[in-house]
């Protein structure tokens, strides 16, 4: 599968996932920087633990599903409870933003797992390094977007 169908893929299910949902992107993306630091430090202890458990897999490489589960458990926790958008508007752009900054958190597994050869795929492996180039303006916007909703949430008054 091209590398732009996947991470379109990734894009679509993470937005309608929060979307539905209807929770605040700040707590979800304060959950994905968690995820990713848990991910950074725990994936090659996980990872002979998974195979340990009898799942092996040769493609995608095992560590990759690990590093990128480790990524959204927390954030896909927390689509279970939690704040919530009440209008429309800010519920686009929160899933968005949400999607966005995943997909960020996701290229290094994604870019591991998938063959980016730019003879074989010259458009997917010119995206993938646009988004690489722009991933710490994107993660960095990010945060700066979550902070933000988490500090003008308000709590409702019964």
């Amino acid at each position: 599968m091209s590398l732009v169908a996947v991470i379109i893929t990734i894009i679509v299910l993470l937005f309608a996932m929060t979307y539905v949902t209807r929770r605040r992107f700040g707590v979800l993306g304060l959950a994905l920087c968690a995820g990713y630091l848990i991910s950074e430090m725990w994936t090659a202890q996980v990872t002979p633990f998974v195979r340990g458990a009898g799942f092996e897999l040769l493609l995608p490489p095992l560590s990759s599903l690990v590093a990128a589960g480790l990524v959204l458990v927390p954030a896909v926790l927390l689509l279970f409870s939690g704040p919530t958008y009440t209008r429309r508007i800010p519920r686009l752009i929160g899933a968005g933003a949400f999607a966005l900054l995943a997909t960020s958190f996701l290229l290094g597994p994604l870019g591991i797992a998938l063959n980016l050869d730019p003879t074989i795929d010259d458009t997917a492996f010119r995206i993938y390094i646009f988004l690489s180039d722009n991933t710490t303006f994107i993660i960095t916007a990010g945060i700066a977007y979550a902070l933000y909703d988490v500090l003008t949430m308000r709590t409702p008054k019964r």
